[in-house]
């Protein structure tokens, strides 16, 4: 038997599922939370120890003020009334990005949650918030080379290596296959 041990979801579509359903991409952004909490709930009873949910990359922060606006007070508000529901449940949460960029708000409750849930074992919930494989790419090759920019980085060789490889355009949606 193969046993699952991590499970990640790309929250992507979410707004469009709104607008599809015509009530709006906010909508449809509060039913993607209920999904979340219902993918927990099912993984902690499948005993899926760590769950990776990417929730909001460095290329949504193109979205219109007002999205980005409700997306991080959904955010807030969510770890502000769940925290201890959260906590009790053994959930340890982790964020993977970059937390400087976030409203105070959002980021000081992120922290507190981080700091509350860090002993819980009974499953580990990432929230890949505020995150970009360039950054990542510059973050590690920094790590080698003192002193690179990411002006330089990005006339670097091994950047456009990268982003030749990736055969995607970002202002286009995969395609179903008919």
């Amino acid at each position: 038997m193969n046993k699952v041990n991590h499970i990640a979801f790309i929250m992507d579509g979410n707004g469009r599922w709104g607008l599809k359903k015509k009530r709006g991409r906010n909508f449809g952004h509060l039913k993607g939370l209920e999904t979340v909490k219902k993918v927990v709930i099912n993984s902690i009873k499948l005993n899926i120890p760590i769950v990776t949910f990417y929730v909001f990359s460095s290329e949504n922060w193109k979205r219109p003020k007002v999205e980005i606006n409700f997306l991080f007070k959904l955010i807030n508000q969510y770890f502000s009334k769940e925290i201890e529901n959260v906590n009790n449940q053994g959930i340890k949460l982790n964020i993977l990005g970059e937390l400087n960029g976030l409203p105070i708000t959002v980021r000081n409750n992120l922290k507190k949650c981080i700091q509350l849930t860090k002993k819980n074992k009974k499953i580990t919930v990432n929230l890949a918030i505020n995150y970009g494989s360039k950054k990542e790419i510059f973050y590690a090759l920094k790590k080698q080379r003192a002193g690179l920019s990411l002006k330089k980085f990005e006339k670097s060789s091994v950047y456009w290596e990268y982003a030749k490889s990736r055969d995607f355009d970002q202002n286009r949606r995969p395609q179903k296959v008919k």
